[in-house]
């Protein structure tokens, strides 16, 4: 139309003057018809095509091409890819970026850091943290750092090793901490040649795993196509009758096979050996493994006596036949049959033979005089009261359970009587923990100030999840945490640590959740474990989150806990339950790193050296956190065990084995470091 305009107009005047305005008007129509926008507004809305993907569990390089509309051609040549491996967690770059390294983003006109942050696979929170920015304005013109620092023998560890002269499968293994029968398994090697130039595999990818995610628009036909499995053997192994799955819904892909024992996100190699009856060594032996750092999917051969026992489970109310087999890495055919059940009907108190992977920490097999319940239910001079979700002292709460994202009770009492209250509870799970004695003295002289995330005002994240049944349960991060904290304490004491919470409850310590749809209550009572805090009797004195928060309390706490304590005997841990998609299904650990990139070497080695002791797919970083800034303890770390942003993470949480398991996995971690480092 705009041409027809033009000649038009020109036809009707014959001077040249007229037909420079003419073809100014026409090109400027054109602009304007095929981009409405100037460039520099079409950059954020752009945004919709990412730069950054991060690869999620079960991705195929051909899935993510076909999504983003690019060719697996050109993401190979983006990405230096020999094949079309990818791994959990890997970040691919979809398409070139317009600064040379990748590193730097340029702001225009229009551009939010939500579209940026989306854009280079970045939280809001973390792409702040690496500018420097104390708000979300961000201005047309400026330069970001859009690249976080890679960690060495973090999830983005190297996945791929190109053969070199002078190497051999064992040399490789060391260098690589995989196991010399991982690499076979991987590479399909029959013995022990290699050649130089030879691509080898280093650890699995998320299609070589056991168990997969249910991911939004996924059928079980797509999950079997994708995993080259039939869908009747999907069917039978996770007992599913019709097409009907969840999303978020947790399902195996490999049955268990004898004498072997696939490993999953959060199973660590001690566990492994001790709920088998084996030590370290012995499988490590039997596996060619060079260290303690084992990978998701990787397949552990076993002593073939062992693998014969079974512990026994006993039957709650709620419980799902499905949810007892995954609680303890079966597949429900392989449950069935071990307990000769022709139908996957249960009952309450019914007794049950299962894998021997959550059995309880050795130590308290050990002493038979420790009662884990007395613990629980410490004398103190106060009823406690039962509830499914409790027990609770003094009060509880009115709800049985959460009701809903937003639901939250308020405090009974006032910040001071809450603290003297929390006091009490705490003295009498202290008198408790002296009845039953010590695990050793490993500990003795050390310090530990414990910090559970969020609280009072603060409930932290809180998940929407699937109970196994269709129905919705809320999980929220500051209740789960509290509880979690409260088991490393009780077993740091038991080592004969000094230990100092920074939060106290004023109606409840340790509990249990029966059933796990009983989830805990966002009761906004926590107070800071401090006296001076806490005298002005203030609504001001509750803790709270956000920037306007008072946060540095914590702090405060732990340099008044380590004061004439020995610099060297000094740690501080913070806990956590994230709630990030852009983050792996696994357990992170954060060290301190300045926004002017100075790190906390010291904190960063002892993130690190617990990562055998955290479980596989664990991984660690820097970042600049409040809890840690200013921190008296030269070794501080915040862990964030669990990730909400993953109903399986959620689901985990709300059962007391899955909650103490993580809190002996921080205590084990702890206990290696203090041995090696002594």
């Amino acid at each position: 139309m705009f041409l027809f305009n033009f000649f038009f107009t020109y036809k009707r005047s014959s001077s040249f003057k007229s037909f420079l305005i003419c073809l100014i008007c026409g090109i400027t129509a054109a602009v304007f018809i095929f981009c409405p926008y100037p460039s520099q507004y079409c950059h954020a809305k752009s945004s919709d095509q990412p730069v950054i993907y991060r690869v999620q569990r079960g991705d195929t390089l051909s899935e993510i091409a076909r999504k983003f509309r690019v060719s697996t051609v050109t993401l190979r040549r983006l990405n230096n890819l020999a094949g079309d491996r990818i791994y959990s967690g890997q970040k691919l770059r979809l398409r070139p970026d317009s600064t040379s390294d990748g590193k730097i983003c340029i702001v225009r006109r229009g551009d939010t850091l939500t579209d940026i942050a989306r854009q280079y696979g970045l939280s809001v929170d973390t792409l702040k943290e690496l500018n420097d920015l104390k708000s979300d304005v961000i201005h047309p013109g400026m330069k970001l750092t859009v690249a976080e620092e890679e960690e060495e023998g973090g999830e983005e560890a190297e996945f791929e090793y190109v053969v070199k002269k002078g190497d051999s499968l064992y040399s490789i293994a060391r260098r690589f901490n995989v196991g010399v029968d991982l690499l076979r398994q991987l590479n399909n090697i029959n013995g022990k040649n290699i050649y130089p130039g030879q691509r080898l595999q280093l650890k699995p990818t998320s299609l070589d795993e056991a168990v997969h995610i249910v991911r939004s628009g996924e059928t079980l036909s797509h999950i079997a196509e994708k995993y080259r499995i039939k869908i009747s053997t999907l069917r039978t192994l996770n007992g599913i009758t019709g097409n009907r799955i969840l999303v978020g819904q947790k399902l195996r892909i490999k049955a268990s096979q004898a004498g072997i024992h696939t490993v999953e996100r959060g199973d660590a190699l001690w566990e492994i050996a001790k709920a088998y009856g084996m030590t370290v060594d012995e499988i490590k032996e039997l596996n060619g493994l060079t260290s303690d750092r084992v990978y998701p999917g990787q397949e552990l051969k076993l002593t073939p006596l062992k693998t014969e026992q079974y512990d026994t489970y006993r039957v709650k109310p709620g419980d799902y036949l499905n949810n007892i087999a995954r609680l303890h890495q079966m597949d429900l055919s392989e449950l069935m049959k071990v307990n000769n059940l022709s139908k996957s009907i249960i009952h309450p108190g019914d007794t049950l033979k299962v894998k021997p992977i959550l059995r309880k920490g050795e130590e308290w097999v050990k002493l038979g005089e420790i009662n884990w319940t007395s613990l629980i239910n410490p004398k103190n001079n106060v009823k406690s009261i039962k509830a499914e979700n409790g027990p609770y002292y003094h009060t509880k709460p009115g709800a049985s359970c959460q009701k809903h994202k937003n639901y939250f009770e308020g405090p009974k009492l006032s910040p001071l009587n809450a603290y003297k209250r929390g006091s009490a509870l705490l003295c009498a799970l202290d008198n408790e923990i002296l009845r039953v004695g010590r695990l050793s003295s490993d500990l003795e002289g050390w310090h530990f100030v414990l910090d559970p995330g969020h609280g009072g005002q603060d409930p932290g994240a809180i998940a929407k999840v699937d109970d196994g049944s269709g129905k919705s349960v809320y999980v929220v991060e500051d209740e789960y945490v509290y509880d979690m904290a409260l088991r490393v304490y009780v077993l740091l004491k038991l080592h004969s640590a000094d230990v100092t919470m920074t939060l106290l409850s004023p109606n409840h310590l340790i509990r249990s959740s029966t059933p796990p749809s009983s989830t805990f209550v966002n009761e906004k009572n926590e107070v800071y474990n401090s006296y001076s805090h806490n005298k002005s009797n203030n609504r001001k004195d509750w803790p709270k989150g956000g920037r306007n928060g008072n946060l540095y309390t914590r702090v405060n706490i732990a340099k008044e806990a380590f004061k004439g304590v020995p610099k060297n005997r000094r740690i501080f841990l913070s806990f956590h339950a994230d709630k990030d998609p852009n983050m792996p299904e696994a357990p992170l650990v954060l060290y301190y790193r300045s926004y002017k990139g100075v790190v906390d070497k010291t904190s960063r080695n002892f993130a690190k050296s617990l990562m055998p002791a955290l479980g596989a797919g664990t991984h660690f970083r820097g970042q600049n956190l409040g809890v840690l800034r200013h921190n008296p303890a030269p070794l501080k770390l915040l862990f964030e065990l669990r990730n909400l942003a993953y109903s399986d993470h959620a689901w985990a949480l709300r059962f007391e084995e899955l909650r103490h398991r993580d809190a002996e996995k921080v205590v084990r971690g702890i206990l290696e470091y203090v041995k090696n480092n002594s």
